[in-house]
């Protein structure tokens, strides 16, 4: 029995994504670089940069004995907190710039909820079926640490904040009830916020009729399904694709996906799908399989992590949900969300390793047990 063995589906499924995404952030960006930057592999060496970064990272996730963080993470959640009243109160927008890296904070955020709430819904579970003690406590810093990346402004992040921590919300023992108050409760504030947004309420109405403004809201969408319809089966070829050439904006970051349709057809499409089902049936039996609650809420939020993220941009793609601005984990060009699907993927790694050797342990001293029981019932009918 091997105590730190390592998952291999998720890290050769990471690693297959990584190496996808380094692939086509060259092929969808070296036009682009070439014109603005005159130098058609700045993105990708950025983007080699980052792997490299983040595959150095994922592999001390996933030696770090990550219960040390269980009681610091309300220390973790307050550094966010403040680094999110900074970044409001000089004006620095969504980023914090440490040595040559640029750090979305909101995914600092996302990363010490999903840690605060596994350490506090495990150690409160008496409460949680209390509305006032184990509902509302935890609603209040979701719904606390969303408002302050809302007024970043941010909105597609502090969603999929608030989708994931309520999602952590959701697998623990709490009453469905309350979930369908704080439903009723909070879709009316979201929905003012988008109808008293411009910009917000734009994206939903491009999302719903792209073809009435097919040169001003609905373009980028249009363009996008341009691209996955191009693809037909099995693509036009890797680097031919024509949206790329200005046509799809964000070709390599927020709608990387359609030029994979576009150039890989849909296997392509289908290809990514694979990946991310193998990375989402990996954290289920992970959460299966580990004894205790603090790693199986913190293994469920890191694979909710990546996960949604993955759904929602292929969803926005294919017009299946409003334009987010949300990349697709460890394919799309950046940094910040790279590193943090590193860190989780890194984290999983170690909960993994803990869970399968405890599977291991329990099954050894099932069958030593077993062993044990059948040479004394021999023994005894040799007396």
């Amino acid at each position: 029995m091997r105590k730190n063995q390592l998952d291999y589906w998720i890290f050769y499924t990471v690693l297959a994504l990584m190496a996808f995404g380094i692939i086509m952030v060259y092929s969808a960006s070296a036009f682009y670089a070439d014109k603005f930057r005159h130098d058609h592999l700045y993105y990708l060496k950025r983007q080699l940069l980052w792997v490299f970064v983040g595959i150095v990272l994922m592999m001390i996730a996933y030696k770090f004995p990550y219960e040390k963080l269980q009681k610091k993470t309300f220390f973790l959640l307050l550094i966010s907190l403040f680094l999110l009243v900074y970044l409001y109160a000089s004006g620095g927008g969504r980023w914090i710039r440490m040595g040559p890296f640029n750090i979305q904070v909101s995914d600092v955020a996302r990363l010490s909820l999903i840690f605060f709430l596994a350490d506090s819904l495990s150690r409160k579970e008496q409460y949680l079926k209390s509305f006032s003690q184990g509902f509302v406590p935890h609603v209040f810093y979701i719904v606390f640490l969303a408002g302050l990346i809302v007024i970043q402004p941010d909105f597609s992040s502090a969603f999929m904040l608030t989708m994931i921590g309520m999602a952590i919300l959701f697998v623990a023992p709490i009453p469905v009830r309350y979930f369908a108050v704080s439903l009723l409760t909070f879709t009316p504030v979201a929905a003012l916020i988008i109808k008293f947004s411009s910009y917000k309420f734009a994206r939903v109405e491009a999302f719903l009729h792209p073809e009435q403004d097919n040169l001003g809201k609905g373009y980028q969408i249009l363009q996008s399904l341009y691209s996955l319809g191009a693809g037909g089966i099995t693509g036009v070829g890797f680097a031919r694709s024509n949206q790329k050439l200005f046509f799809l904006p964000e070709a390599h970051t927020d709608f990387i996906f359609s030029i994979i349709g576009e150039e890989w057809g849909f296997l392509g499409t289908v290809f990514v799908l694979i990946l991310f089902f193998i990375l989402m049936w990996r954290g289920i039996l992970i959460i299966k399989n580990i004894p205790d609650r603090f790693s199986k809420y913190l293994a469920f939020g890191l694979t909710a992590n990546i996960i949604f993220y993955a759904l929602i941009n292929m969803m926005v793609a294919a017009n299946l949900a409003p334009p987010t601005g949300l990349p697709l984990p460890f394919v799309s060009y950046g940094g910040s969300f790279l590193i943090t699907a590193c860190l989780s993927a890194g984290l999983l790694l170690n909960i993994s390793a803990r869970a399968f050797y405890d599977v291991q342990v329990r099954n050894y001293q099932f069958a030593s047990r077993a062993v044990q029981n059948f040479k004394n019932r021999k023994l005894n009918y040799i007396k």
